[in-house]
């Protein structure tokens, strides 16, 4: 291996362990969770996730911990200020497996990941979150949405709010081609990456029947 693909390659690894202790260390404390299990068994207590993506879980704080695996579990559901909010685990197109927000389901879901000023290098990292804290480099706050046709097992990044952006006009068009209404509404900027949310709703409430839209014109 020379000397640049040895750099490449320390550079990935370093990347890859920063981005587990970051993982860890967003879910460092107990909350309290309902685990849904697939198979329709639900347990409710303290939980938090592992780096592997796992949840120990415990009935209460002097009970002992277990750890259950992040595929066997459905979705998790929590109480954040006051809202409750669901989380599942879902693979990423680089086949990285996340725990994200779910925003929106139907025949398109829409799933969120928050987080906050994080630094890849080791011993210069900065991070708070929710439980579903997740970071890519950089400072600040970092906002992303992952989004798939229903039945399908992996996520796609359409949109990113922060540190990280993405070309949303043409990712989202792409993914949308197939109502082409809504692909009009997107190129000309009745929606941008601001409007992810109702641009999903539009499309699961009117995509499959877009010939009986008579303009993609107006406002929203």
């Amino acid at each position: 291996m020379n000397n640049n693909c040895s750099l490449v390659f320390n550079l990935k690894k370093a990347i890859i362990v920063s981005f587990l202790l970051v993982f860890s260390i967003g879910f460092s404390q107990n909350q309290r969770c309902t685990i849904y299990l697939k198979g329709n068994t639900s347990i409710t207590g303290l939980g938090k996730i592992k780096t592997d993506g796992n949840i120990k879980f415990k009935l209460n704080s002097d009970s002992e911990s277990t750890i259950y695996e992040a595929g066997l579990i459905d979705r998790i559901e929590m109480n954040e200020k006051g809202s409750n909010e669901t989380y599942k685990y879902k693979k990423l197109k680089n086949n990285f497996e996340q725990w994200l927000k779910v925003i929106i389901e139907g025949r398109v879901n829409l799933y969120k990941s928050d987080v906050s000023g994080i630094y890849f290098a080791p011993g210069a990292m900065n991070t708070a979150g929710g439980f579903g804290g997740m970071s890519y480099g950089g400072g600040g706050n970092v906002t992303s949405y992952y989004i798939n046709h229903e039945g399908e097992s992996e996520v796609f990044k359409i949109t990113s709010f922060g540190n990280i952006s993405k070309n949303f006009k043409n990712a989202a068009s792409d993914f949308f081609k197939d109502c082409p209404v809504l692909i009009e509404k997107i190129q000309n900027k009745t929606y941008t990456k601001n409007d992810i949310e109702e641009v999903v709703e539009f499309y699961n409430m009117h995509c499959d029947q877009t010939k009986a839209i008579p303009t993609a014109s107006g406002t929203k």
